[in-house]
């Protein structure tokens, strides 16, 4: 019995070719959201690729998750946008980093970063037009005018979130980003960016905005209705058979009644070595994968296995993948693409391709 294990291959040549292909269709400078560990590529392996081909700026949403940036040291010029609010117990860390870049996600917070010395250049603001998850509220806006006047405060920069999917709704939260970017006064702002993947795709190159903020497109992950020309996916989660078993006399299959797996005419079980210890997790069972460029049903996940249905043609040592395409996971697991890659854990190296 073999006791091979899986990977997630990261494409170095895909991932470059999402962010220059966003970046010369749209013209417009990237900047990669690379939160919940890079959407599950693995945040180190992501930003050390994008750095060193010339993409020095990221997003995360923790302060937690721009440290772990931050342990490579090659990668101390980089600047990096954290979203969410920051425990004012971690504001000496910020002042004495330079790549930290923090979000106001209120107008008292503003204050507060402010008037504990943290420069108004290592601030962005972030607005809320009614998405009512952080942002400064609009009641707030004439004090942050006022405010930022008294003080001649210049920042680095202000964002919004692009939270709806209809066409008409999401152009008119643009036009009044752009209004209040333009109150407020445009000149203020280094950094100027809305547009999330799915806005990239509709609304394509706005002439006020600085950035385009994507997340999902430049690691190729796209669904149906929201898909861009161009891009590939970066990942392959792969590995070999374990193990090949004839279980036609057996009764059971690992916890499960063979009877209860599937009513298809299978003889063989293949063994691999992933499970949902390692974030594989159960709502797999019934998808697809490949074996040898074949697909076969996943019939059983535990904890450290994965059971497929088999045929006389597979042998111990054959490549599996799963997720060949990735893009199809809501209609075979009912997760959405976001949800599945970052539950994959430590258990499962990254590595560059």
């Amino acid at each position: 019995m073999k006791t091979n294990s899986f990977v997630m291959e990261i494409s170095k040549e895909n991932i470059i070719n999402n962010v220059n292909f966003l970046k010369k269709k749209y013209k417009k400078s990237i900047l990669p959201v690379v939160k919940a560990n890079a959407y599950g590529h693995g945040i180190k392996v992501i930003t050390k690729t994008l750095y060193e081909n010339g993409y020095k700026d990221f997003c995360v949403a923790r302060l937690s998750e721009a440290k772990k940036i931050l342990e490579n040291e090659k990668l101390s010029c980089c600047k990096i946008l954290v979203f969410e609010s920051i425990d004012q117990s971690h504001f000496s860390y910020i002042k004495s980093c330079d790549s930290l870049v923090v979000t106001a996600n209120s107008f008292q917070e503003l204050l507060t970063l402010i008037n504990s010395g943290i420069s108004s250049k290592k601030i962005q603001l972030k607005i809320d037009f009614g998405f009512g998850r952080n942002g400064i509220e609009l009641l707030d806006i004439l004090k942050l005018k006022s405010y930022i006047v008294n003080k001649n405060l210049e920042f680095s920069g202000i964002y919004s979130h692009l939270y709806a999917t209809d066409f008409i709704e999401g152009k008119e939260l643009i036009d009044r980003f752009s209004e209040m970017v333009l109150f407020l006064g445009k000149e203020k702002f280094q950094m100027i960016h809305i547009q999330n993947s799915v806005g990239i795709l509709f609304y394509g190159a706005q002439d006020f905005m600085t950035h385009m903020r994507s997340g999902i497109f430049i690691y190729g992950l796209q669904e149906e209705g929201f898909f861009h020309e161009g891009l590939k996916q970066v990942f392959q989660l792969k590995g070999k058979v374990a193990g090949v078993r004839d279980i036609e006399d057996s009764k059971y299959l690992a916890y499960t009644s063979k009877d209860d797996l599937s009513n298809d005419n299978y003889k063989n079980i293949v063994k691999i070595k992933i499970g949902y210890g390692d974030g594989f997790l159960k709502c797999n069972e019934n998808s697809m994968c490949t074996i040898n460029k074949k697909t076969y049903k996943i019939l059983s996940v535990t904890m450290d296995n994965t059971f497929i249905a088999g045929d006389d043609s597979i042998s111990e040592d054959d490549e599996v993948i799963l997720y060949p395409n990735i893009n199809l996971i809501r209609n075979n697991t009912g997760m959405h693409i976001c949800e599945v890659l970052p539950l994959i854990n430590d258990r499962i190296e990254r590595v560059l391709k």
